[in-house]
C-alpha cells in the first residue's frame, strides 16, 4: 500500500511533520517518498530549493517541484499520474469547521484523490508524527459505508507487518444496555466486530482483535488512542459536498483534531 508516498509540503514548519512517518510508511517495503511541493512561480522556487533538498537528503526521498496557482488541483493530478501513490498531509486542527480543520487546499485534495489520505494533525506546538506504525486501528460503525476501509486496514497491517485493530463505538443507553443478563450484553455486543474479525481472517490471512467502546463515536475513538504510541487510525468519512461549505463527517473532524495520531481517511466517490 505504501509503495509510494507523496507528502505534501507548503513551506511551512507545521507540514514537515508529516516527514518521519512518511518515511517510516515507505522504508519498510523499499518504497518511494517524494516531497511534493506546489509553488506559484519561479522566485518561489528558487526560494525554496536548496532548503526542501537538504529536507529531501534528510529523509531519503526525492523532491518534486510544481508550478502552479491550484495547490489543491495540482496534487489531485498527481495523484493522477501516480495511481499506486498515497498522499500524505498535516492539518493544523483550530476549529470545527472543516476548511478551518484541514485547510482549503487539504480538504480538497481529501475529495480528489479517489484513494485514502494519510493526515495527521500534531497536538503540540512540537510533535512530529511517529516514524514507525504498529498498529492499525478500524474504526467501524456498523454500516457498509464504513467497511468500504476494511480492505484498506488490512492492506495497511499486511504492508506495515502491523496489529490490526477493529472498534466500534456504541452510544451509552442503547438497545445492549437493556439485555439484563451481562454476558448476553456482552455477546450482543461484539457480535459485529467478532463476524468482521472472522471476515478479514478468511479473506487476508489476518488475525484482528476487537474492542467495543461505548460513549458519543469520537469522543471514545480519540479516549481509546490516548497514549497508544505508533498506531494509525483507519477510517471513511461521511462527507457531503454542496453548494455550502463542504463539511467532514462530524467524527472524522472531531477524530482529526483530537485523536493525536495519524489517520487513513478515505472519502468515497458517490455512487
Amino acid at each position: 500500500m505504501f509503495d509510494e508516498v507523496i507528502a505534501c509540503l507548503d513551506g511551512s514548519s507545521l507540514a514537515e511533520t508529516i516527514l518521519p512517518l512518511a518515511r517510516g510508511l515507505t522504508t519498510t517495503k523499499a518504497g518511494t517518498l517524494t516531497l511534493l511541493r506546489v509553488v506559484a512561480d519561479a522566485v518561489e522556487l528558487a526560494t525554496e530549493e536548496n532548503y526542501l533538498r537538504g529536507c529531501a537528503h534528510q529523509f531519503g526521498g526525492q523532491l518534486s517541484f510544481l508550478v502552479a496557482d491550484n495547490p489543491a488541483a495540482a496534487i489531485g493530478a498527481e495523484l493522477e499520474r501516480n495511481p499506486k501513490a498515497i498522499a500524505a498531509l498535516t492539518t493544523h486542527g483550530r476549529s470545527a469547521w472543516t476548511e478551518a480543520i484541514v485547510g482549503s487546499v487539504t480538504l480538497r485534495v481529501i475529495r480528489l484523490a479517489q484513494r485514502p489520505v494519510i493526515l495527521y494533525c500534531p497536538l503540540g506546538r512540537d510533535s512530529a508524527a511517529p516514524n514507525k506504525i504498529s498498529k492499525i486501528v478500524l474504526a467501524l460503525d456498523g454500516s457498509e459505508f464504513a467497511e468500504r476501509m476494511i480492505c484498506h486496514a488490512a492492506d495497511a497491517a499486511q504492508s506495515l507487518a502491523a496489529q490490526l485493530l477493529l472498534v466500534q463505538a456504541l452510544p451509552l443507553g442503547g438497545p445492549a444496555t437493556l439485555i439484563k443478563n451481562p454476558e448476553k450484553s456482552d455477546i450482543s455486543e461484539s457480535s459485529y466486530l467478532h463476524r468482521q474479525a472472522a471476515h478479514i481472517k478468511k479473506k487476508y490471512a489476518l488475525n484482528a482483535q476487537w474492542e467495543v467502546l461505548h460513549g458519543e463515536p469520537a469522543t471514545a475513538i480519540c479516549q481509546y488512542l490516548k497514549g497508544m504510541a505508533e498506531t494509525m487510525l483507519v477510517l471513511t468519512t461521511h462527507a457531503r459536498g454542496g453548494v455550502e461549505r463542504a463539511m467532514l463527517g462530524s467524527v472524522a473532524a472531531e477524530c482529526i483534531r483530537h485523536a493525536g495520531v495519524p489517520l487513513l481517511l478515505y472519502w468515497p466517490p458517490e455512487r
